[in-house]
């Protein structure tokens, strides 16, 4: 194994201690030190910080770590009781203590014929009940047997909701949906902004006799939902001259954890697929939520898109630390945050299919661990979760890879990179295709050495033939992907999800609750009614730039 030399340590021993006295020595090293050149060490480094599950290959190798680095980070990690906090997600104990529930979105995937974990029985049986709902509506929808309310078979699904309820399964078509046969048959769109700008070409162009819409909100009392939802029936029921109540039992599904509400707002029981409130929004595309995924990429897509989680969910709860992909990266990228003080960590995937991966990751991330109060109460002392941000990886060397290997920031950065990919075209088309495949997949291990090396990577005839400059040192991971399918997609993201929770468990937080977005929304339910005329609301409004602002929205309307 790869090591470094062992340091004297001044204080108590202690995990925290020993990592900050080895980060302190690594700071002395480059990632040029480490990783450059062809000895017996580098390439050993090459093969021990390298990890391999099924069709995913973790490359660590260009991370600003030795084995040692590993080590430390796993002792930190049995010091907070990892193995029985993770036992504990596995077994439905109250992880989630703010909101007094579990976090059981891993059953929403489990299969049917694999004993769950002690305490999951009870949330797999009833995942396993909406599983079977939400395959006999995609089937009928799939057979055209689902007809309008006059009578025509629906041919487009708008997929209405927010954040966990949106990003997760909008990625989804978006990574899958190309050359999917159900898409020929069932289109599906998304709509999440609560100003109307996406709804609006939708109306212009669907056929409103053919549109089903989904109705995605855990709550079902989001506003953003519920405005694009009235405003989508309004539009249907004067297209087609049918009353709202009508149009709502024909062409509306619900997925929410609120079955009463659903039925209080007129959607028959048929249309309702439930999901109960251990699932959180941002975790919970495998459940109900996906059922516009499902209904676009069929449901043997979906299938495998679940079983691809599930293989990493047994891979999490059962390989060692060591071993674990989940805990590996969630380790590393601690340290990088909180050791090595980056304060920034950006997601660049080398495909266009997983273009909204950085925005799904942002609220994954940001909003589970986000935060700077401790499970205890007292106050984090240290950062923690990084700020998230990316773009596709070719786009993006066109836009800030300038600032990244020339600026004065430094960044933590994941490349996400697909090795192979089958297309039905022509053979001068695909011959062509492969080529720009492989000059993708190039340009994705050019741009990480780059990152990594910095002007140590400029090959010795090119010196004094090109401006140099370039800092490295930016510590970056590899995820390769063997192919982009339904089961590597499900045990990628399922890995993040887990990344997510270790991290959680290392700074002593809750990832389940999100108290910091509920202020805002309740602020701008106030300052709504102030823009529509309410002036007893105008009490509410406590400074004066605010007012200054609402002055003018109000004489420009």
């Amino acid at each position: 194994m790869y090591t470094s030399s062992p340091q004297r340590l001044s204080r108590v021993y202690t995990p925290i201690n020993a990592l900050e006295a080895h980060a302190e020595h690594l700071q002395a090293q480059s990632l040029s030190d480490l990783i450059g050149g062809e000895s017996k060490a580098a390439c050993r480094r090459a093969t021990d910080l390298a990890f391999t599950l099924g069709p995913l290959y973790l490359d660590l190798s260009k991370q600003r770590i030795t084995s040692e680095t590993l080590s430390l980070l796993v002792d930190w990690a049995h010091s907070c009781g990892l193995e029985s906090k993770r036992h504990a997600l596995f077994a439905g104990d109250m992880v989630n203590e703010s909101e007094r529930r579990s976090a059981l979105h891993m059953a929403a995937r489990w299969p049917a014929d694999a004993a769950p974990p002690a305490g999951m029985e009870e949330a797999v049986e009833f995942c396993q009940f909406q599983r079977v709902r939400l395959t006999a509506m995609v089937e009928r929808l799939h057979d055209a047997n689902w007809f309008g309310a006059t009578g025509q078979a629906i041919t487009d699904v708008v997929h209405i909701g927010v954040g966990g309820s949106d990003l997760g399964p909008k990625m989804i078509s978006e990574a899958l949906a190309a050359g999917c046969p159900s898409q020929k048959r069932i289109n599906v769109h998304y709509v999440s902004s609560m100003d109307g700008a996406q709804l609006l070409p939708l109306m212009e162009r669907l056929d409103p006799a053919k549109t089903l819409l989904v109705l995605a909100s855990k709550s079902f009392t989001t506003a953003d939902t519920q405005f694009n939802l009235r405003t989508a029936l309004a539009w249907l029921s004067e297209a087609l001259e049918i009353d709202v109540p009508t149009v709502c039992r024909h062409q509306v599904v619900g997925v929410s954890a609120k079955p009463e509400k659903m039925s209080e707002f007129g959607i028959p029981t048929e249309h309702q697929l439930i999901f109960k409130d251990w699932i959180g929004g941002r975790f919970s595309l495998w459940s109900p939520i996906g059922v516009s995924v499902a209904m676009q990429l069929g449901i043997e897509s979906f299938d495998a898109l679940l079983a691809g989680a599930h293989s990493m969910d047994r891979h999490f709860l059962e390989a060692p630390l060591m071993e674990s992909l989940p805990t590996l990266v969630a380790l590393v990228g601690a340290w990088n945050c909180q050791f090595l003080k980056i304060p920034t960590h950006t997601v660049l995937p080398y495909d266009a299919r997983l273009k909204s991966l950085p925005a799904y990751l942002q609220q994954l991330e940001m909003e589970s661990n986000g935060k700077s109060v401790c499970l205890d109460g007292r106050s984090v002392t240290h950062a923690t979760c990084p700020i998230i941000w990316g773009e596709v990886g070719p786009n993006a060397q066109h836009a800030f890879y300038q600032l990244l290997h020339q600026g004065g920031h430094t960044v933590s950065a994941d490349f996400v990179a697909v090795a192979r990919r089958e297309i039905e075209a022509p053979q001068a088309v695909c011959d062509l295709l492969a080529a720009q495949e492989q000059l993708t997949l190039a340009n994705c291990l050019a741009q990480a050495q780059l990152f990594a090396l910095g002007d140590d990577a400029i090959p010795t005839v090119l010196r004094g033939h090109m401006a140099q400059g370039y800092r490295g040192n930016q510590p970056n991971s590899l995820l390769l992907m063997k192919q982009l399918d339904a089961w590597s997609l499900g045990a990628l993201l399922a890995l993040y999800e887990h990344k997510v929770f270790v991290q959680s468990v290392l700074w002593n937080l809750n990832p389940f609750d999100q108290p910091g977005v509920e202020l805002g929304k309740k602020l701008a339910t106030s300052l709504f009614n102030v823009i529509s005329g309410n002036a007893l609301e105008q009490s509410l409004v406590k400074d004066p730039s605010t007012q200054q602002l609402l002055n003018k929205v109000v004489e420009w309307r």
